[in-house]
């Protein structure tokens, strides 16, 4: 259980994210002791889908956390147990031999925006726990579109889940759902162990809860042990104790520490996160939640996010950098004012998920003139993500969440332009997890509480979370900002219907 001088225990957090799986083997101070990644590709057929080959996330995995493994500070150190955090709602449908039948829906799959519009129209309860409305990235949504438009696969399925229970499923050899991950995006009842079998009836799926795994477990909760053919790929010890985890935003936000009052989680990866724990469940249309359970027993958590936040920076890398990676973009757009000099742009290049519910919004640049070039274009792609998070804190400030601290973390993290972007727009203090690996973390989190190594959640965050202040909102350049948020706005609603296909 100990490694060199010092070490301690540890134990191990995977995050299967977006582009990559990354290991973390964590001390019980959450210290990072080593790491390992490996990644894998997403296609997009048709707008709108994005979609990844399970096999390849799977290799990805073991690669990852092979490397973790052989990594200088793992030396001598066993880990007490591991657990993981995964992208929701990715669907994977899977044959009775535990093989997938095909292509993972990956969470930013807006395909089944239709059969979302069609499941938020019946008004069902449970939509009271989701503002109201169904998000087409969402399980039962994509459920649907499947059994319509690939009926086949669906016939054929023996389990249609997260791509998170399908790699909980080869560590373990035993199914399990994620209980946050489908009390929030699945339509699960937690308090009353039951799924909303009225309406899956209504949408003709009632066979659907006869495709998930009976066991819904709490993050923490002991999943099983660790595969002897794992272990042999990996390098962990077999028998080694696996714990259920979160969804990798709900990963970061405990990650965070949210339990702290007044702390908002703020992950600024792929996509957005803006999520916050709140004393008592409200329902507020523009938001997602309350959502039960989220951090363990009885806690309610709010949040809101974007579809495109860091994906729309390595776009903007691949097509129009010129062979300049991100920091050297970063340094043009410096050189710029506030504003990008009257060229403004749209973040919603997959869609729009909060606060205003609409898949099919699209992206756009405004504003362009001849005297323009590549760093202003740059500079409003940061500002447009920054403007679209301000009315994500607007939202939640006026559904009554305290604000006091924003805690940011994701890849974005790292551009201390963004960062000052963001503080200057929301026009609040940003802190940093001093961590790079957050769902890894919240992970590893999940897994010291199952080992027995802290008692619960709260403590284990408490312990393994450190933040830094990271940037403060400047006050000249804030009218700027206040105008260019309001511009924001008014474009968003000119063209959400003339972005419709």
């Amino acid at each position: 259980m100990s490694g060199p001088a010092g070490a301690g225990p540890a134990v191990l957090g995977l995050d299967v994210g977006t582009e990559s799986a990354r290991a973390g083997l964590f001390g019980l101070d959450g210290r990072l002791l080593a790491d390992g990644q490996a990644g894998y590709r997403t296609t997009f057929p048709a707008p709108g889908w994005a979609e990844q080959d399970p096999a390849a996330v799977w290799r990805a995995v073991t690669t990852a956390l092979r490397a973790c493994l052989q990594a200088p500070g793992a030396a001598g150190v066993t880990p007490l147990a591991c657990s993981l955090s995964g992208t929701a709602v990715t669907v994977v449908t899977v044959d009775p031999a535990g093989e997938p039948t095909g292509p993972a829906l990956l969470w930013m799959d807006t395909r089944a925006a239709a059969e979302a519009a069609e499941i938020t129209a019946t008004g069902h309860p449970s939509l009271w726990f989701t503002g109201g409305h169904v998000s087409p990235e969402w399980m039962l949504p994509k459920a649907l579109w499947l059994r319509r438009h690939q009926p086949d696969r669906y016939r054929r399925a023996r389990w249609l889940v997260e791509l998170h229970d399908w790699i909980l499923y080869r560590l373990t050899g035993h199914w399990a759902l994620a209980s946050a991950t489908a009390s929030a995006e699945w339509g699960y009842d937690p308090h009353a162990g039951a799924w909303p079998e009225d309406l899956l009836g209504q949408l003709g799926l009632a066979d659907l809860p006869a495709r998930w795994p009976a066991t819904v477990l709490a993050p923490g909760a002991p999943a099983g042990t660790l595969r002897p053919d794992v272990a042999a790929a990996t390098g962990l010890p077999s028998g080694l104790p696996v714990c259920q985890g979160l969804m990798d935003s709900f990963a970061a936000a405990l990650a965070c520490d949210g339990f702290r009052p007044g702390r908002v989680a703020m992950s600024l990866g792929s996509s957005s996160s803006y999520m916050a724990l709140t004393a008592d469940p409200v329902s507020d249309p523009r938001l997602l939640g309350p959502i039960r359970d989220a951090l363990g027993p009885g806690t309610w958590l709010m949040q809101g996010g974007q579809t495109s936040a860091a994906s729309l920076v390595r776009w903007f890398v691949t097509e129009l950098g010129g062979g300049q990676d991100a920091a050297a973009l970063d340094a043009e757009a410096a050189a710029l004012p506030p504003g990008s000099d009257g060229v403004a742009a749209l973040d919603t290049w997959q869609g729009s998920r909060t606060p205003h519910r609409d898949p099919a919004r699209r992206g756009a640049f405004t504003g362009l003139a001849l005297g323009h070039g590549r760093a202003h274009l740059y500079r409003a792609t940061l500002e447009s993500v920054a403007y679209g998070g301000r009315q994500i804190t607007d939202a939640l400030a006026e559904a009554g969440t305290p604000l006091d601290e924003l805690v940011l973390t994701g890849g974005g993290s790292q551009s201390k332009l963004w960062c000052q972007i963001h503080a200057d727009v929301i026009g609040r203090p940003l802190l940093r997890l001093t961590q790079p690996l957050p769902a890894a973390l919240g992970a590893a989190i999940c897994a010291a509480t199952g080992a027995g190594a802290h008692a619960t959640l709260r403590s284990a965050a408490a312990a393994m979370s450190q933040v830094v202040p990271c940037a403060h909102p400047d006050p000249a350049r804030q009218p700027t900002y206040e105008a260019g948020y309001r511009a924001y706005q008014h474009l968003a609603a000119a063209l959400s219907d003339s972005s419709r296909p």
